[in-house]
């Protein structure tokens, strides 16, 4: 519905609530960037009152959703939300601009359902929980007997995942406060947030991180993961970290490649990136699981810079591969049959209305 046209009386309360809980913002917060009492923002949450056209667009940027997010009933965002990485850190503890992101992800799984029910498609889910007491080696092992990985490198992990059910988006985080956050949500289903700058091998790292949270039901999980991952001291996200190591990194497959390649004790940064390319992981991580392994000279790691690899401009545009094929595709297709709108396609695609235009009509990106 466009501002013009928007209606007060339409607003429902809860979904304000609901709005900066996710957040995890207290409404003296929010009263302070609207210049109104706290008594306010509970009057507008309860449905007593409500607040003016001018303040619900201050809401909807503060919250990072659309107005529209307030008209009507949605189902309820991610709950008990963990922060897992920063020693003494809470979700609270992260930027307005980081916890907006957690709300712009929440907004893309839901238009991915809408668009979904829309187009009359259901999503199946081949994803199945594993025990708690099951070891991250065992977890990963099953994951990778049960589509047939043997001992090889995963050629393309995102496309497997979303084939599982998964619902996967990349979005830049603000100053690399996250990695990845995750929830399996009773409407949405099992979903996987990636810090969209990362290079290549890291955010492959983060999505079988993630995935082990889901894999493990620990709970919706918003995660910073160092670059040096055994400093990390959590329970939780060790066993998240030694899964994602596991799966995409398995013994006896990373053995045979270093042997074949003939590598020293301690072999240079060049070596090792060669060989975390075709394993599709950050040359850090391959660094941790051959230290592990004895193949190499213990803590040759920690002295290793991260260096982003000098690639060709993809032909994918970033916003595309944000997003992913799936979730682009079917939003163009409930434009072209008239279900949703332009201003509604653009929205999802976080294009201008002019681009959405021109992508549905032409098919060009």
């Amino acid at each position: 519905m466009p501002v013009s046209q928007h209606n007060p009386s339409l607003i429902i309360g809860v979904q304000l609530r609901k709005a900066r809980e996710l957040l995890s913002l207290r409404r003296e917060e929010v009263a302070q960037e609207l210049d109104v009492s706290p008594h306010e923002i509970k009057d507008w949450e309860k449905g007593t009152s409500q607040p003016s056209l001018q303040q619900l667009e201050t809401l909807a940027s503060l919250y990072g959703r659309e107005i529209d997010y307030f008209l009507r009933e949605t189902p309820n965002p991610p709950t008990a939300i963990a922060f897992r990485g920063k020693p003494g850190e809470s979700l609270r503890s992260l930027s307005n601009e980081t916890r907006a992101v957690l709300a712009r992800f929440d907004e893309l799984c839901r238009s991915a359902v809408e668009f979904e029910g829309l187009l009359h498609k259901k999503r199946e889910i081949k994803l199945a929980t594993i025990p708690a007491r099951e070891t991250a080696r065992t977890g990963a092992h099953r994951i990778r007997k049960q589509y047939d990985l043997e001992d090889k490198p995963i050629t393309d992990l995102r496309a497997l995942l979303e084939d599982a059910g998964v619902r996967i988006f990349e979005i830049p985080i603000p100053n690399d406060e996250l990695s990845g956050f995750s929830f399996w949500h009773e409407k949405y289903g099992p979903c996987i947030l990636v810090h969209a700058k990362d290079v290549k091998g890291r955010r492959n790292f983060t999505l079988a991180h993630e995935l082990a949270h889901l894999l493990y039901s620990h709970g919706s999980s918003a995660c910073y993961i160092p670059q040096k991952i055994i400093e990390v001291h959590q329970r939780m996200e060790q066993k998240a970290n030694q899964f994602a190591v596991e799966l995409l990194l398995p013994i006896t497959g990373v053995v045979d490649d270093f042997k074949k390649r003939n590598l020293p004790k301690k072999p240079s940064e060049k070596q090792l990136r060669q060989m975390s390319f075709k394993w599709r992981v950050s040359s850090q991580a391959l660094g941790y699981r051959l230290e592990g392994l004895g193949l190499i000279s213990a803590g040759l790691t920690n002295k290793m810079i991260e260096r982003k690899p000098f690639l060709r401009r993809p032909k994918t545009p970033a916003w595309e591969r944000r997003l992913g094929k799936r979730f682009v595709g079917t939003s163009i297709e409930a434009y072209r049959k008239n279900l949703i709108s332009v201003g509604k396609l653009a929205h999802a695609l976080q294009i201008p209305i002019r681009k959405a235009m021109e992508i549905a009509e032409t098919g060009a990106r």
